[in-house]
């Protein structure tokens, strides 16, 4: 899993399905419904992106000041069971 920030400044990892499974997921796009090997873990939605997916949300978000407690309580989570490459 790495770790970078968004366009607008939000947290995501980018991460394989492999990965999440530690955290109930399975690869499966939150937004499109489809199965990718690779996706994008945003913790300010904690939502798993496909890169399409991900690559419309990037382009579109808007950073909000009030989320970031929510930030940081679900990035100090995805953290705690999956580990940084």
């Amino acid at each position: 899993m790495k770790q970078f920030k968004s366009k607008c400044g939000y947290i995501v990892f980018k991460c394989t399905a492999l990965e999440i499974i530690s955290i109930g997921g399975l690869g499966i796009c939150d937004h499109c419904n489809n199965f990718s090997e690779v996706g994008y873990l945003i913790p300010v939605l904690n939502h798993w992106l496909c890169e399409s997916c991900f690559l419309k949300w990037d382009e579109n978000s808007t950073y909000y000041p009030e989320d970031i407690p929510f930030e940081k309580k679900n990035t100090k989570y995805y953290l705690s069971h999956i580990p940084l490459t």
